[in-house]
């Protein structure tokens, strides 16, 4: 009968455990949310500093300012449904989540000073690192692909005032 106590006793602990666990795994989606959101703030308040332009024709922040504000409404969408979800999460990801806040810090840095095709390209690459699925020569044609996407929709259709690379 002493060995079912105790049996019954390392269940307890064992559960407690669990809960423990899963509480702190819990505060990895607020955090990601929280990260996101203050992220979010600094793209709105560069697309601001770019200029917004009028809704008939946009300027350079408009994109990164309505995309800040996107991700800002994310964010809080995400920190919202961790504190009422059943307070069982995944790990975060660390490692990708720091490569995509990368890759956006690598194009905000270089959009500008090496154009819209090498930034994008930039980005993309970074943003993939992580994924071990991908070759690198993978990599590169996503990062081709996605970068001469973005100049067709923002430079030719949009007619957004990117230079495609620097000094063009």
């Amino acid at each position: 009968m002493e060995h079912d106590d105790l049996g019954k006793t390392d269940q307890v602990s064992s559960s407690d455990e669990s809960a423990h666990d899963h509480t702190a795994l819990g505060w990895g989606g607020e955090i990601g949310g929280l990260i996101l959101l203050a992220l979010s703030i600094v793209f709105m308040i560069g697309g601001w500093q770019l200029g917004l332009g009028v809704p008939t024709r946009l300027g350079t922040g408009a994109f990164p300012f309505i995309s800040g504000a996107i991700l800002a409404v994310l964010a809080i969408v995400i920190c919202i449904q961790e504190r009422h979800g059943d307070g069982i999460a995944e790990t975060p990801d660390w490692v990708a989540f720091s490569a995509i806040c990368a890759a956006l810090a690598i194009f905000a840095l270089s959009a500008e000073v090496l154009g819209l095709i090498p930034a994008a390209f930039a980005a993309v690459f970074t943003a993939s690192l992580p994924d071990r699925t991908l070759s690198i020569l993978g990599k590169v044609i996503l990062g081709t692909v996605v970068s001469l996407g973005c100049w067709a929709i923002f430079i030719e259709v949009l007619n957004l005032p990117f230079k495609p690379f620097a000094g063009f």
